[in-house]
């Protein structure tokens, strides 16, 4: 697929999902620029930043938005957080969110191409003590659906891929000579009861969720916009 596409911009690199989805990308033959996190506090600047990217390689026909930030990750009770809590843990992600989304439109609308969100399953079936999580998650999912409508017009897709939710909880990668690992990532109460057995093993993100996000990337996926993919190895098989 690399050959029939420009270049592919991963948000969020300085994660632990975002480093393994960008290298997954990388694997597969993609021309991948990296951005942080940070790049997303203003719309001038992550705007500015996604240019820099496109011009360094060329074209630029996808964004993989793997992380907007640690905040809502954490666990705690909704009736626990004040309000500035609930701005730091849900409103400030949201806001990254569509400052992102707005800086790959401007970047993408001239030539088309593709946007894909990660975002945790938990969202869809439930966690105890992740409710800003799931906030923020179905939040992001209403912007995606709202703007894989409004965009495709420009040749513009919109996409969800949604993980297990422990594949995204990890801090920033703090030494990026150090590559990261499975064991490097902290384990999140993040099971609940009764949870079903998973019909395969949990997905490994720079193999086979990095290889969904490219398959959503490509342009014999483009009729397909507004979705959510659920890449958990079966679990929760959500329509």
């Amino acid at each position: 697929m690399a050959d029939e596409r420009g270049g592919v911009a991963v948000v969020g690199a300085d994660t632990w999902a975002g480093a393994e989805v960008a290298g997954g990308l990388d694997d597969l033959g993609a021309s991948v620029g990296r951005l942080d996190v940070a790049t997303l506090e203003g719309r001038d600047g992550f705007s500015a930043a996604l240019q820099r990217v496109a011009e360094q390689l060329g074209r630029l026909d996808g964004v993989v938005v793997a992380s907007v930030g640690i905040e809502p990750t954490r666990p705690g009770a909704v009736a626990d957080l004040d309000g500035h809590a609930w701005n730091v843990r849900v409103e400030l992600p949201l806001h990254r969110t569509l400052v992102c989304f707005q800086g790959a439109l401007a970047t993408l609308r001239a030539g088309g191409g593709s946007i894909v969100l990660l975002v945790p399953t938990l969202s869809l079936v439930g966690a105890a003590g992740f409710g800003p999580w799931a906030a923020v998650t179905e939040g992001q999912r209403a912007l995606a659906k709202a703007a894989a409508r409004a965009w495709g017009r420009h040749a513009v897709t919109v996409n969800c891929v949604a993980v297990p939710a422990a594949l995204l909880t990890t801090p920033p990668i703090e030494d990026d000579r150090m590559p990261p690992t499975d064991a490097a990532r902290p384990a999140y109460p993040l099971h609940r009861p009764g949870q079903p057995p998973p019909a395969f093993d949990r997905p490994d993100m720079r193999a086979e969720v990095a290889a969904v996000v490219q398959t959503l990337l490509s342009r014999a996926w483009r009729p397909v916009t507004g979705a959510t993919v659920a890449v958990d190895g079966g679990v929760w098989m959500t329509p």
